[in-house]
Formats: structure tokens, C-alpha cells, sequence
């Protein structure tokens, strides 16, 4: 099997690519800017819109940017509030001080979290996004704030099963070159036909974030269990990957009755990015039905 053909395998298992949510050019000196919502640095790099009682956070994946999610949050900022953040040690935000992992990527947003003022949270997260809301949901902080999330491409299972041997020549390629590796790796995701300035704009950001950074993120992920995180959280858990990437739904729900699977019959790894407008929609139609849910069952409560 050629190197080619192991990193296309890799992916389609650990989906931690990044997305862009705009389908026209972006640079990264230049980052899109919009009446709807406004970006600032702290520790964080943060893009957030504040009206609204519910509040959704958009979490990016492994090399992404917070302005990835800018077709998202000019879309639901009319509704909710908004956020999406460059996690710990990605784009303008600050280095993480402890060891790269799908944990203090989650510690490291709790600060931001608790800051919101709004009291039910909805995650939307990409990848390891989506593993990283589910750290963060099950903290302290995020127990009283976070009621849903929706895994985009994500959680197949309670644990990454790809074969030892792929993922070693996968890490040693990345390793030896990360840069090169790292923006094949990203193409390699995109379908046929997508737009190549776009592409390279997303391949630049994967191949310029920090490779120990990068690196220590993947193997935690390659190595990470979140059967215990998924059998406490509480609120609602949908997964929607694509028809080639189906979550095992049998046995995520052994440990939480509240995961489900939507299957919302796209292809695309990047559906945000490729059909922003399909994939808002299917998102707009799915945060109502949790927010109805919720209502209801207030109501239910109160009798």
C-alpha cells in the first residue's frame, strides 16, 4: 500500500481536518470580516455575537481557526449568540502550557465558557472538536451550561481503532515533514471540484499551526477512551457524519441513552465548507427540535 494511499486511509478514520465556512477567498493575513459579529484576542482569539438567551459555540478542529465557522456565525447571529474560538495554541490565541490533549484543550476553553452569560449552551464541534466539547461538557463549568452537542464527523466510536501499523507510517511521514504532510493530508479530504484557492487556505492553516502542538493533540486523540465522559454527560448528543463515516450507534448508546445519529445524506468530509447553506439549514432545524425538546420538558417538570 503506497504513503498515499495509508494517509488518505488515516484520515477517513481520525476526520481531524479543519473547515471554512465561506465560499469565497480568504487569506490569513487577511481574516473575513462581518457586520454580524466582531473578533478580539485576549487570551483567547474569540468571534462572538451576544444577543440572544442561547448561546452556540463552534469548535474547530485539529490546525483550524476560529474564522473557519464564519459562514455559522453570521448565519445563527440573528437568533443566538454566537462564538468561535482559535483553541489553545492555534492561530492568535496563546500556547498551552500543559501537555497537548483533547483535555487541557478542554480546560482551556472553561474560563471562556463560564464568562457567557447565557445559561444553555448548545456545541457544535468538528473532529476532534467534537471529542474536545464533550471534555468540556462534562467539566464543572460546562455541567451547568452545556444541554447539546452536535458531533460533525465525529465520534465513530468510544476509542480510535485505526491499525497500529497505518497510524505509525502516518506519524512518521508528519514527523519528518510535517508541513508538507500535513497540507497533502488536508487536500486529500476535499472532493473533487472544490475550489483551490480554498483548499490551500485550509491546507496553510493545518500545515502552520505548531507541529509538537499538532503532534500531541493526534496521538492523545489515537489513544483516548471517552467511554467515562459519555456515560455522565446529560444533555443531547447527535452525531451526523457522512454515509462513509457511520458512528456505531449500538454501542455509544450502551453508555448514554441520549446519543443519536442523524443522517442528513451528505458525502462531503467538509459540508460546512461545501454546502454551508445545506449544512446551516440541517443545523437550524435540528437546535429548534432541541430547544422545543427542552421546553417541553420544563413544561413537564413544572406539573
Amino acid at each position: 500500500m503506497s504513503i498515499k494511499t495509508t494517509l488518505a486511509i488515516c484520515l477517513n478514520w481520525i476526520c481531524f481536518l479543519v473547515l471554512l465556512s465561506h465560499a469565497f477567498i480568504l487569506s490569513a493575513e487577511e481574516p473575513l470580516k462581518q457586520e454580524s459579529y466582531s473578533c478580539s484576542v485576549q487570551q483567547l482569539f474569540i468571534c462572538q455575537e451576544e444577543t440572544g438567551e442561547v448561546a452556540l459555540v463552534f469548535i474547530h478542529g485539529w490546525g483550524g481557526r476560529a474564522l473557519f465557522w464564519a459562514s455559522q456565525l453570521d448565519y445563527f447571529s440573528s437568533e443566538y449568540a454566537v462564538y468561535a474560538m482559535d483553541l489553545p495554541g492555534h492561530g492568535d490565541s496563546q500556547m498551552v502550557k500543559a501537555e497537548p490533549s483533547i483535555s487541557s484543550m478542554a480546560v482551556g476553553l472553561q474560563a471562556f465558557v463560564k464568562q457567557i452569560e447565557a445559561d444553555h449552551i448548545v456545541v457544535i464541534g468538528h473532529d476532534i472538536g467534537g471529542y474536545i466539547a464533550l471534555s468540556l461538557a462534562v467539566s464543572e463549568v460546562g455541567k451547568q451550561k452545556i444541554k447539546a452537542i452536535y458531533a460533525v464527523e465525529s465520534m465513530v466510536d468510544t476509542k480510535v481503532s485505526m491499525p497500529k501499523k497505518q497510524y505509525r507510517r502516518v506519524l512518521k511521514s508528519l514527523r519528518n515533514n510535517f508541513k508538507g504532510t500535513a497540507r497533502q493530508m488536508t487536500r486529500d479530504l476535499f472532493s473533487a471540484g472544490s475550489e483551490a484557492e480554498m483548499i490551500n487556505w485550509v491546507a496553510d492553516s493545518v500545515a502552520e499551526t505548531d507541529a509538537e502542538l499538532s503532534l500531541g493533540l493526534l496521538n492523545d486523540f489515537m489513544n483516548m477512551d471517552m467511554s467515562a465522559a459519555l456515560s455522565v454527560f446529560q444533555g443531547d448528543l447527535v452525531i451526523l457524519n457522512t454515509e462513509y463515516n457511520p458512528p456505531r450507534v449500538d454501542l455509544l448508546k450502551r453508555l448514554n441513552s441520549n446519543v443519536r445519529a442523524e443522517s442528513v445524506g451528505w458525502s462531503e468530509h467538509f459540508i460546512f465548507l461545501e454546502d454551508s447553506m445545506l449544512f446551516n439549514k440541517v443545523m437550524e432545524r435540528l437546535i429548534k427540535t432541541h430547544l422545543k425538546s427542552s421546553r417541553d420538558n420544563r413544561k413537564h417538570e413544572r406539573l
